[in-house]
């Protein structure tokens, strides 16, 4: 019996060291194999697969660089046909010309009406611009400019031109809110300030054209010919081979289409796929419901809503800083300053400075964070506009500094390189969503160009009222009150994409409430 129970202790034991080296055997085995998951998913990330590609390859920029200049062409004849009636007036004023004379309230009319025009098509921009997409509102603009341009060549009439420069501002309103967000759109963030600012740098090298023209033998009528075939044509024909932007093809729910889109400006060899998620998941429901009113009714939207209301006042108060006033009244101002430089070479300098301001800060729009290069840029303007007003005043007044006759074109210079920074048009196509953006732009160059008219249109009062130097002081006071708006209410945009932008928001707007 004794030993029967000392065989059965002796199997128990043999069988409870087996089960244990068994059980150490599968606990050493399970972690081998944990071991290698782990080196696998590791190897996994590091290394590409074949069948889905890593972001290890940089955007095209070729295809970008195509269709921003595209659009660009656009916004060169946006910026001649800002420009014409600056070399046109005279031959017109001029009574001894055997074509059309126009009188002075006609001329004023002639430089103005675009602007009417211009408040009319940026309110119904917004309807192609959905509907359509902002390419093929370019491909409806640009005809319309070009059919603008050979109506003034024609026109028999006083009337016939200033209905063919009231067509004119509706076309460059189309123009000018599709073809920046025709390029907000398509362009990567790594790339996005220094395409947006290669639009700004064409509309003035637009004015540049024009003004080449104005100093050439021909008339008015044969200026306005040359700038319908050269500003209008090669544009459209880009149009109709480029593709519509990427994310407004989403927001249609043409996902397809989008990745097309985006294969086309990014290159074959790089991954679209990350950023095509993350455009139709800030749309969150990609469908074809996105009518202007569904859009209209999203902008009640808080986190809307208040970049709404900021960039309609940053846009109209822009206007009073000078932006607009000095390019239209340099000459009349260099005369009222009463020095020896002809006011003409004067215009042509400030013209030259403001492209050169506009093609240095192009380079480094994507260097430098947007609201501290704003600050600064709009500081220096402010200065340049208060030391102006200083010298006027001294002119009325004591006279001491009268002998430094390149005081004016100093300051008149240093504003218009600073005030070329691209950070308000750039912000402008960046702080809003890609669901609502094309019903925004047009409300905002609504604002923009009421802004610009009311500028032009009561400068003249103010000089009365205020004398040159009031008026100049008070250009340097909208200047440092646009520096604590955009500094206090605007988020940092630069490096982020269109998405992160609209979330940068919300998170703030909830944190507001």
């Amino acid at each position: 019996m004794k030993e029967k129970i000392q065989g059965f202790e002796a199997l128990e034991k043999d069988t409870h060291a087996s089960l244990t080296q068994d059980k150490d055997a599968a606990i050493k085995e399970s972690k081998t194999n944990d071991k290698q998951e782990e080196q696998e998913r590791v190897t996994a990330c590091l290394m590409p697969s074949k069948s889905k590609p890593v972001n290890s390859v940089s955007p095209a920029l070729l295809p970008q660089v195509l269709g921003t200049g595209m659009a660009a062409l656009a916004q060169v004849d946006i910026g001649a046909i800002f420009s014409y009636p600056g070399v046109t007036l005279p031959q017109l004023l001029d009574e001894t010309s055997d074509d059309l004379i126009f009188s002075t309230t006609q001329a004023a009319l002639f430089g103005s009406v675009i602007y009417l025009g211009a408040m009319v098509g940026s309110f119904l921009a917004s309807m192609p611009m959905v509907r359509l997409g902002q390419r093929v509102t370019l491909l409806i603009a640009l005809p319309l400019s070009f059919a603008s341009w050979v109506t003034l060549v024609l026109a028999p009439s006083v009337w016939m031109v200033l209905a063919a420069r009231l067509s004119q501002g509706l076309a460059l309103s189309l123009m000018t809110s599709s073809s920046t967000t025709y390029v907000a759109e398509l362009a990567h963030s790594s790339v996005r300030g220094r395409l947006i600012a290669a639009m700004d740098l064409s509309r003035q090298m637009g004015s540049l054209f024009i003004f080449s023209l104005g100093t050439s033998p021909l008339s008015w009528r044969q200026v306005a010919l040359t700038a319908a075939l050269m500003n209008t044509i090669l544009p459209f024909i880009g149009f109709l081979l480029l593709p519509n932007s990427p994310r407004w093809s989403a927001t249609r729910g043409r996902t397809d289409d989008a990745r097309r889109s985006l294969t086309f400006f990014r290159g074959h060899s790089y991954d679209t796929e990350k950023e095509l998620d993350a455009i139709i998941n800030q749309l969150q429901n990609p469908s074809k419901d996105t009518s202007v009113s569904l859009q209209l009714r999203q902008l009640r939207e808080p986190a809307i809503l208040r970049y709404v209301i900021i960039m309609s006042v940053v846009l109209f108060l822009m206007h009073f800083n000078g932006s607009s006033v000095i390019p239209a009244y340099i000459v009349i101002i260099m005369n009222t300053a009463r020095v020896e430089m002809s006011s003409y070479l004067a215009a042509i300098a400030v013209c030259i400075t403001k492209i050169a301001g506009t093609f240095c800060f192009g380079f480094v729009i994507d260097r430098i964070d947007r609201r501290p290069l704003f600050t600064v840029t709009c500081l220096i303007s402010a200065v340049s506009m208060a030391i102006l007003g200083c010298f006027f005043f001294d002119q009325e007044n004591s006279q001491y500094i009268q002998h430094l006759e390149w005081v004016p074109l100093l300051c008149l210079t240093t504003y218009a390189f600073f005030s070329a920074s691209p950070v308000i048009g750039l912000l402008r196509s960046e702080l809003f969503p890609t669901s609502v953006r094309s019903s925004v732009v047009p409300i905002l160059y609504t604002t923009f160009f009421v802004g610009a008219f009311l500028a032009l249109q009561t400068y003249p009062y103010i000089v009365v009222a205020l004398g040159p130097h009031g008026a100049f002081w008070l250009f340097s006071v909208c200047n440092l009150t646009l520096i604590m708006i955009v500094v206090s209410t605007i988020p940092e945009t630069r490096g982020k994409t269109l998405e992160q932008i609209t979330e940068i928001q919300r998170r703030a707007t909830r944190h507001n409430e």
